[in-house]
């Protein structure tokens, strides 16, 4: 009886070994919320126990660096700004299936509850040579170029054409289930949008009059296209001067 106890007992501590070197040794990526309704997605490589990697938050797209130690499934990660100097503070159960635990702010009297799920879709990345200066195609008769920053871990644009000279905030939009990015630019208000005609008048109605502030492109190594107009459906004019349903930004310099 005594042999059989101590089998049992070896089998459990060999398992809770592998675990542990596992969880030591691991890359994986992770989707949940931070608190109770702020969308995050995490992406973690574990070496020998010590982690590195990167969350964004859903809506803005842009990546905050990350790095700690897990020791026996118990993690301790800190979120680092552009400097390199600590922000916050991240510590709960980390395994291959999920994280438990909370984000508490090292800046400000912060603490919210943190939960993750493993997911096996791969993170769309921003393109490497992101920032410069993009110009539509002299051929498409469209005056129009939008230059691309970094300050302090945020980007911003300027955007100028024969009718406005803009500067806002960009985000992005990574979509794991197309492998895609999405780049916003807030604040260019569209130059038209009456909206979607199969809808009833007193549908209409209750829609705030304002028009969109915000221009969607889909992003590449390079280029960002835009669909500047709807169809006769869903009528809309994103930017005016530039007569084209789709405008293709390419990078200059």
């Amino acid at each position: 009886m005594r042999n059989y106890f101590a089998t049992l007992l070896l089998i459990g501590l060999f398992l809770s070994a592998n675990t542990v070197r596992a969880i030591e040794n691991f890359s994986g990526n992770f989707i949940g919320k931070l608190g109770s309704k702020t969308e995050v997605i995490f992406s973690l490589k574990s070496s020998n126990g010590k982690l590195t990697g990167f969350y964004f938050y859903d809506k803005i797209g842009i990546e905050i660096k990350l790095a700690g130690e897990v020791i026996n499934g118990n993690a301790i990660i800190y979120e680092l700004d552009d400097q390199n100097v600590k922000q916050a503070k991240i510590t709960g159960k980390l395994s291959a299936n999920g994280f438990s635990g909370k984000w508490e702010s090292l800046t400000a009297k912060k603490t919210f509850p943190l939960q993750l799920k493993s997911t096996s879709k791969a993170i769309p990345t921003l393109p490497k040579n992101l920032i410069g200066t993009y110009q539509a195609d002299e051929r498409d008769k469209c005056a129009l170029n939008i230059a691309i920053t970094k300050s302090k871990g945020e980007y911003f644009y300027h955007f100028k054409n024969l009718k406005r000279s803009l500067n806002g905030k960009v985000t992005f939009s990574r979509s794991l289930d197309e492998n895609l990015v999405y780049i916003n630019f807030h604040g260019i208000e569209w130059e038209e949008d009456s909206g979607d005609v199969t809808k009833e008048d007193n549908e209409n109605s209750v829609v705030d009059n304002g028009l969109p502030s915000v221009v969607q492109g889909l992003l590449s190594d390079g280029e960002i296209a835009i669909q500047n107009t709807g169809n006769a459906m869903n009528r809309y004019v994103k930017i005016s001067q530039c007569d084209l349903k789709f405008i293709h930004l390419k990078r200059i310099k």
